[in-house]
């Protein structure tokens, strides 16, 4: 299942999570159950819609989409989105993301990997909705948060999804789900170049034209910012759900993770990566961190697939 706050289409927007539902779709290892939506680069709304869009462009249309929380567990949601002119609007599947979450993974225990590459709110409205969920789920691996350096961009302490809803992450946490965190630490070192969003949108195939163009848009608009490097945009997302299937693309170390929810220092996130002690003494591994990654590795991986969808 896929948790996610898709903005790709929606002008001027970030693109990874667009490229990170194709790779789901696209690795021949996962079997995408479900799409739940949530609030995060824009509002739920176009969130959903924009979701909605991108599967039909991208021949999944049975693939269920199930919207989520529009806001955090305790803070004001985003402004309206912008979708485009024209995109069409398409009803989600009734069932709430937080409920189709504990559904799914009540009905197959151990079997069910969540990605989720948004703000964890429909996580943990799913943890408290059903005390049985941390241990139902097969897996969850999360895009957010960073664990060896301070988060990069000014005014906001910590990583944007963490930042968007702390409160989440530690209900998370505290629940005992023990997630695969993959943070800016190994994500900002996984690339789209522009030339090979270029390549993309020349391609005569309606995803990779569509996602080469608005690729572009985006790494024209970080070098507008002074964001990140010139000539390339990070793929986050899309390295989370890699290592689904690729787990040694990165490196993993146990770790205690805490999070913090005051305003000063929203969202960041503290982790205790030392070994616990022989005695079994100390903080309990609550998480496990990605450390680093093979950049090249991933590259192949992620353009095979996408070659072969």
């Amino acid at each position: 299942m896929l948790d996610t706050d898709l903005s790709l289409g929606e002008p001027g927007s970030e693109v990874d999570d667009g490229f990170a539902l194709a790779l789901a779709l696209a690795d021949p290892g996962i079997d995408l159950a479900a799409v739940t939506t949530v609030y995060g680069n824009t509002d739920l709304s176009s969130v959903t819609t924009l979701t909605l869009d991108l599967l039909h462009r991208l021949g999944a249309a049975g693939v269920p989409v199930h919207a989520g929380a529009d806001r955090p567990l305790l803070r004001p949601g985003p402004p309206p989105g912008r979708v485009p002119a024209g995109t069409p609007v398409r009803a989600p599947a009734s069932t709430r993301a937080a409920a189709v979450l504990v559904d799914l993974v009540r009905s197959a225990p151990g079997a069910v990997t969540v990605v989720a590459i948004g703000p964890l709110t429909n996580v943990a409205l799913a943890a408290r909705l059903d005390p049985g969920f941390a241990a139902d789920v097969g897996r969850l691996v999360v895009m957010g948060g960073t664990y060896l350096s301070p988060a990069p961009r000014a005014g906001m302490p910590g990583e944007f999804n963490v930042w968007n809803d702390p409160e989440a992450l530690r209900i998370v946490l505290d629940a005992g789900l023990v997630p695969d965190l993959v943070g800016l630490d190994v994500t900002l070192r996984v690339r789209l170049t522009r030339e090979r969003a270029r390549e993309m949108a020349a391609d005569g195939r309606p995803f990779p034209a569509f996602a080469g163009e608005h690729a572009l848009a985006w790494i024209d608009r970080l070098e507008r910012d002074g964001e990140e490097r010139a000539g390339s945009c990070a793929l986050h997302d899309p390295l989370a759900v890699a290592v689904v299937t690729r787990p040694d693309l990165v490196v993993w170390r146990d770790a205690h993770v805490v999070v913090s929810t005051d305003d000063a220092l929203r969202g960041a996130v503290l982790a205790d990566l030392a070994p616990a002690p022989d005695g079994g003494d100390g903080p309990r591994r609550n998480a496990r961190v990605a450390v680093d990654v093979d950049p090249a590795a991933f590259t192949e991986h992620f353009t095979a697939c996408l070659a072969r969808g």
